[in-house]
């Protein structure tokens, strides 16, 4: 098996759609995709139809609400900069605010109790990591953004 390297990796970002019918959007959305397997939405079709519609339906509430708030999202995690959505129990989607963007960059499905702080360490090194190539995106794009 291949090992990959940092340099071998291809990140992208491919930006949701948001329906007119929510207003006009003030947060573009973006999902990371790595080496051709989306990161936070992969794992979205495995849901139920009714959780996957209250989680589009937020997300585009968080695309056109300023600062939109709701129970089960924390804009902010103690400690990080980075914020989650819990639709469920045990199923969580990670989210990074860059300026008017926001960026779903993580899915973890947790068996019981809390991730521990290392999940987390380990989950904003990824964050650091997608937002600097973010910043190469928005270099590479500017005109378009």
């Amino acid at each position: 098996m291949p090992i990959n390297f940092k340099s071998d990796v291809k990140v992208h970002f491919c930006e949701i759609k948001i329906h007119s019918s929510y207003g006009k959007v003030l947060n573009r959305i973006y999902h990371v995709v790595e080496n051709g397997h989306p990161i936070a939405l992969g794992p979205f079709k495995d849901i139920n139809q009714d959780i996957q519609d209250k989680v589009k339906d937020l997300i585009s509430k968080m695309a056109t609400v300023k600062d939109y708030q709701a129970p089960i999202i924390k804009n902010h995690l103690k400690g990080y900069d980075f914020g989650e959505i819990c639709p469920k129990p045990h199923r969580f989607f990670f989210f990074h605010k860059y300026g008017t963007n926001l960026i779903f960059f993580g899915y973890a499905l947790k068996k019981k109790d809390s991730f521990p702080d290392s999940f987390y360490a380990k989950l904003n090194k990824e964050k650091e990591r997608y937002e600097s190539e973010f910043e190469k995106f928005i270099a590479r794009n500017r005109r378009n953004i």
